[in-house]
């Protein structure tokens, strides 16, 4: 009788062992899960703040463009403006000098006979 006991206690003590064993390796697996879970969230959380992070930089830097595309259209125009004064002021200086020349040369023909190789004049 005693192998029967001896072997009914050897039968249940290893029982007990592997729900035991089984006991821990379902703890260790939910701390596992757990701080899955924790990492996924922190992780989550850490995009998310890039993301808004990212879309406030690249909100700025599309604010600071128009900005200065605004300005560099304006300095465009005034500098099409100064160009196109400037140009008008050249052009009127141009013709004055053309007639000084004819009036010039008209009157070297005049009084001296002399006469421009040039064929405008």
């Amino acid at each position: 009788m005693k192998v029967d006991i001896n072997n009914a206690l050897t039968v249940f003590s290893g029982l007990l062992m592997v729900v035991g064993a089984i006991y821990r390796l379902a703890q260790v697996e939910a701390n596992i899960n757990t701080r899955i879970t924790r990492l996924e969230s922190t992780i989550n959380r850490a995009v998310d703040d890039l993301k808004d992070t990212l879309v406030d930089r690249l909100n700025f830097t599309e604010k600071k463009l128009d900005v200065h595309l605004t300005e560099y259209t304006e300095k465009k125009l005034f500098a099409e403006y100064r160009h196109n004064a400037t140009d008008k002021i050249v052009e009127h200086k141009f013709n004055r000098l053309g007639g000084l020349i004819k009036q010039l040369a008209g009157f070297l023909n005049k009084e001296s006979g002399f006469i421009l190789r040039d064929d405008e004049y």
